[in-house]
């Protein structure tokens, strides 16, 4: 049998027990669905090519902290398809699942943003990128939650859903996922494909690059 394998914040895990709690089935319905490799890649994938990964990242990434996302896709050599949605709840205990709603139900959030992407490559193969900004009374609280939500097959925070950008009954695995603490704050990133083959690579890089981007601003009432 072929070595399964997650990629958590650029490094790469091997499966031993089936693919641990995250949605894996669902990701994998998802694939067949849209009749694409969404997880090992499939003939005539991506445009994005493996070997310009690092170097497009690095650019990306940049954009990303400045908070220009559709900069930092098309430095990816992708686009982004439809208008993102964004939502913003008060608690995160209903929005989650599995140890990481148990995790906040001992240390509860003090807000969620979570934004949703939908991006393409020049091939026409689409991927979802979804982020949480998760924010925490102190950073004790964050690093408690953060010791748990890395871990893979621990739960996970629902991402919005997909339906609202026209691609109904896509599910996240939480293969290609990163995090990026900043004091009380955690933000929390996932790809996934939808359509097409992208190399797992290049969803990894996608996950990293949507950590980086700043948490929304609000307005104070």
């Amino acid at each position: 049998m072929a070595e399964r394998w997650i990629t958590k914040n650029g490094r790469r895990i091997p499966i031993v027990d089936g693919g641990g709690g995250k949605a894996v089935a669902a990701g994998v319905a998802a694939v067949m669905i849209f009749g694409g490799g969404g997880v090992t890649g499939a003939a005539g994938g991506s445009s994005v090519g493996v070997e310009t990964v690092s170097v497009r990242k690095a650019d990306a990434k940049r954009s990303a902290r400045k908070g220009k996302a559709d900069d930092a896709w098309r430095r990816m050599g992708m686009r982004r398809l439809k208008r993102s949605v964004s939502k913003r709840n008060r608690g995160c205990v209903r929005v989650t699942w599995g140890e990481v709603r148990r995790s906040l139900l001992r240390d509860p959030c003090t807000s969620l943003d979570r934004r949703l992407f939908a991006i393409a490559d020049r091939r026409g193969n689409i991927a979802l990128v979804s982020v949480a900004w998760v924010r925490f009374r102190t950073s004790d609280a964050r690093r408690r939650f953060q010791d748990v939500i890395d871990v893979y097959g621990t739960g996970d925070i629902r991402p919005l859903g997909a339906g609202r950008l026209g691609l109904a009954h896509v599910r996240f695995t939480g293969r290609y996922y990163h995090s990026i603490p900043k004091r009380a704050r955690l933000t929390v990133a996932e790809a996934e494909a939808v359509k097409g083959g992208f190399d797992p690579k290049v969803l990894d890089g996608l996950a990293e690059i949507a950590a980086e981007l700043p948490s929304p601003r609000h307005r104070r009432r």
